[in-house]
């Protein structure tokens, strides 16, 4: 009898070992999503508003689009922009109405995935006049 008292508490023992088995096992054998694309078109969208961000910080992207200066815009976005980073801008007034009539990119596109950031710019004149721009980016491949 003092035997049998002993071997109650095996079953649960061996009970729990298969069930943490079951547990490593589908851990290790189900494959973990891939979140590389998701992350890479995360940073391309921080690097494209911190871009213009910078650029606004000191009103001197309102100025260029008020002056329609569309060289210099570019000259600036080819600086502020990592290398190997494709970027096209376009920009609309309040209406929608594109003001650009010269294309802002450093070439054609290099990737077929691609990142767009819409920006809204407000220039401190005395009409406040309001621009909506729009940043497409790519990571050359």
């Amino acid at each position: 009898m003092k035997i049998q008292k002993c071997r109650k508490g095996q079953i649960r023992i061996l009970e729990a070992f298969f069930a943490a088995l079951l547990i490593f096992s589908a851990l290790f054998l189900i494959p973990a999503p891939s979140t590389t694309n998701n992350r890479g078109s995360n940073s391309l969208q921080t690097i494209g508003i911190n871009a213009l961000l910078q650029l606004d910080s000191d009103g001197s992207l309102s100025k260029l689009i008020k002056n329609r200066d569309w060289i210099a815009l570019r000259n600036l976005l080819w600086h502020t922009l990592p290398d190997g980073i494709w970027y096209n801008l376009t920009v609309l007034d309040s209406e929608g109405k594109q003001l650009n009539d010269v294309v802002i990119s450093n070439g054609g596109q290099v990737s077929d995935t691609i990142v767009s950031v819409k920006y809204v710019c407000v220039a401190s004149n005395a009409t406040y006049s309001i621009y909506i721009l729009h940043l497409q980016l790519a990571r050359a491949d």
